[in-house]
């Protein structure tokens, strides 16, 4: 039993750890698009974000590692709870092949488009902080992580009405072809970034649903 006990205190703190680090990187991101859209981006700060990954997948190694040396008495299944791992390890996968693809973009933002991809850059980074914080509230509290869920719904409703704005006026400059694919395939790659955030916030909340209130 103290073995047990001793085993999900050591995957809580590598969670935290994971979690935490998780967040960090979408940060670091977040601010660096900020000065993206100020024209002051040095992109060799880009490499911050692909080392975060990093970071993470070393986490990742060693909760798995922890995970399953001893398959009993965790709070979900040791397959939902690896699941949970893996759908959030997406996010970082996600962030650096954004922060890869902004290293090598090589235009600047049309100016008629810089308040839409503001609200679409602010909707990820908020639906990315309420995933973190419902991956971490499921662990003790089941009807606050249940209503983060719907939060990210809703704001993930918001980027996705921002991603549509932009490509509608992206898709109207015909002079710039090359800009305009670049420039829609970013909005894409950073509306994939909160959808996914969903996708996850929904696999939690399905676990919710399937294990007993506690």
């Amino acid at each position: 039993m103290k073995l047990l006990k001793e085993k999900r205190n050591q995957l809580q703190e590598i969670n935290e750890e994971y979690l935490a680090q998780t967040l960090k990187g979408a940060k670091i991101l977040h601010d660096l698009i900020n000065k993206f859209i100020e024209n002051k981006l040095n992109k060799a700060d880009l490499e911050q974000v692909i080392q975060s990954e990093h970071t993470c997948d070393r986490l990742k190694e060693k909760y798995t590692e922890v995970l399953f040396k001893e398959k009993r008495a965790l709070p979900f299944l040791v397959e939902d709870r690896y699941q949970i791992l893996m759908n959030v390890d997406q996010i970082n996968d996600k962030t650096e092949f954004l922060a890869r693809f902004m290293q090598v973009y090589p235009f600047e933002l049309y100016d008629d488009i810089i308040d839409e991809f503001k609200t679409l850059c602010e909707s990820c980074m908020q639906t990315i902080e309420l995933l973190i914080n419902c991956a971490t509230l499921i662990e003790t509290d089941f009807e606050s992580a249940y209503a983060k869920t719907f939060e990210i719904e809703e704001i993930r409703r918001k980027a996705r009405k921002a991603r549509f704005h932009l490509l509608e006026v992206l898709y109207k400059k015909s002079k710039e072809p090359t800009r305009v694919y670049l420039t829609s395939k970013l909005v894409t790659i950073i509306y994939e970034v909160a959808n996914w955030a969903e996708e996850v916030s929904d696999f939690l909340r399905g676990l919710i649903i399937k294990y007993p209130s506690r």
